[in-house]
């Protein structure tokens, strides 16, 4: 009973809008601080600059559990605009990258489709980036929702797998296994191979192409850190 009413306590303070504002800011402070007292290391850039300078509209997609570093993988001067459920976890995710100088679209990716669809094929009509998490907000673990299937079909747009990794890290024992990262580190970050909707293949073939590139690169930037 009185864990039950801790929970209850606390999910109601998640839900007051000052907490959520507060929260973000101390989350953008953490983020920051990771960030300057640590290296980076970053591999294939050139693909994604490659892309910038033919003003190409962009997805980004990572898992979600690398959720925390990646607004620090987009050096590009082209705006980044951030896919975040409208939960109030994800409310605070998007205060955090509000700090970060990166706007967000309200929306989730969901089993079959993706929320604020039109939005984003509007953004995405208008040569932007945008950042998706294929696995949010709520899972299972990283498996790719057919929702971004879906978007890449309809528009064309070229994607860009993402991941990263640190020397200290901690996994939480979340559903996405969430990366909690520490200052005074040493990150990774892996650009995949820039992937479209394969004409040729079946819808179940390119879900499958896009996530094996997005567990690859997930993989390979773990590797690099050990």
């Amino acid at each position: 009973m009185i864990y039950n009413s801790k929970n209850k306590m606390i999910k109601k303070i998640l839900k007051h809008k000052n907490s959520q504002l507060f929260l973000g800011w101390l989350i953008s402070l953490y983020i920051r601080i990771c960030f300057n007292t640590s290296t980076w290391i970053i591999k294939n850039v050139d693909v994604v600059t490659n892309i910038v300078n033919k003003k190409q509209s962009i997805i980004v997609c990572f898992w979600h559990s690398r959720l925390l570093m990646a607004p620090f993988c987009w050096n590009w001067e082209k705006e980044f605009k951030m896919l975040i459920s409208s939960h109030p976890d994800g409310i605070i995710i998007s205060n955090a990258i509000f700090h970060l100088g990166i706007g967000t679209i309200k929306g989730s990716s969901r089993k079959h489709n993706i929320s604020s669809l039109k939005t984003i094929i509007d953004l995405i009509k208008s040569k932007n980036v945008i950042g998706i998490t294929p696995d949010g907000p709520k899972g299972p673990n990283q498996e790719l929702k057919e929702g971004l299937v879906s978007i890449l079909k309809k528009t064309n747009v070229v994607i860009i797998p993402l991941s990263y990794s640190a020397k200290f890290k901690i996994k939480l024992n979340t559903w996405d296994k969430f990366l909690f990262v520490t200052p005074f580190n040493k990150f990774v970050a892996v650009w995949g191979n820039p992937l479209k909707f394969d004409k040729t293949k079946s819808f179940d073939e390119n879900k499958k192409i896009l996530e094996e590139e997005l567990n690859r690169v997930t993989k390979l930037s773990d590797n690099l850190c050990k």
